[in-house]
């Protein structure tokens, strides 16, 4: 009797063993099949996805920018197609000479086809061939217009030592004439004597 009871015991213990083993099983495939289930849906995918590339940029046969970036995800199919660079990009912009006249960093932008609009978040840096440089965590670059703005504060740093910040900015596309709105800053000023 003894043993028949120890064998009961180990019988049901091995029975609920088995019984949560198997909930655990379903439960983790109910969650499996969510993630599945988000990774199939087209609004989410990427058509196209591109590592360590480079788009060129050109007007009227000219090379105007260059783009690099780690990763470029294409939604093409979508009913407003654009084109995401999750990891960043560097963007070169170049004068008729093919000099760099202007670069710019961030850490995320995404580029709107139809609107021909692009946005760059995440530590924008943009410098151009004077030495100046805009820092802001929001940029925005109008391929129509040619320009860049912002509506968010934004510091632009020059060569001969002056801050200007303010609470927006607007430029040409290459950053070399550029205006603040909402102005404060510092400016160095040389003795007239």
């Amino acid at each position: 009797m003894v043993i028949k009871n120890k064998f009961m015991k180990f019988r049901n213990i091995s029975f609920s063993a088995i019984i949560f083993a198997l909930t655990l099983v379903l439960f983790s495939c109910e969650n499996s099949l969510e993630v599945v289930n988000s990774l199939a849906n087209p609004e989410k995918m990427a058509d196209v996805v591109a590592t360590n590339s480079e788009i060129i940029y050109s007007d009227s046969a000219k090379v105007r920018g260059k783009i690099v970036a780690s990763q470029i995800n294409y939604f093409t199919t979508q009913q407003q197609p654009y084109v995401e660079f999750p990891n960043g990009l560097h963007v070169f912009f170049y004068d008729n000479q093919m000099r760099v006249s202007a670069e710019v960093t961030a850490k995320y932008a995404i580029y709107h086809q139809m609107t021909r609009l692009c946005e760059a978040r995440n530590n924008v840096v943009v410098t151009n061939i004077k030495g100046e440089r805009l820092n802001t965590e929001q940029l925005f670059w109008d391929q129509g217009k040619q320009v860049i703005y912002t509506h968010k504060y934004c510091r632009i740093s020059t060569p001969d030592g002056n801050q200007h910040s303010g609470g927006g900015m607007e430029a040409k596309e290459d950053f070399t004439q550029w205006r603040l709105t909402g102005a404060v800053g510092t400016v160095r000023v040389k003795n007239a004597q």
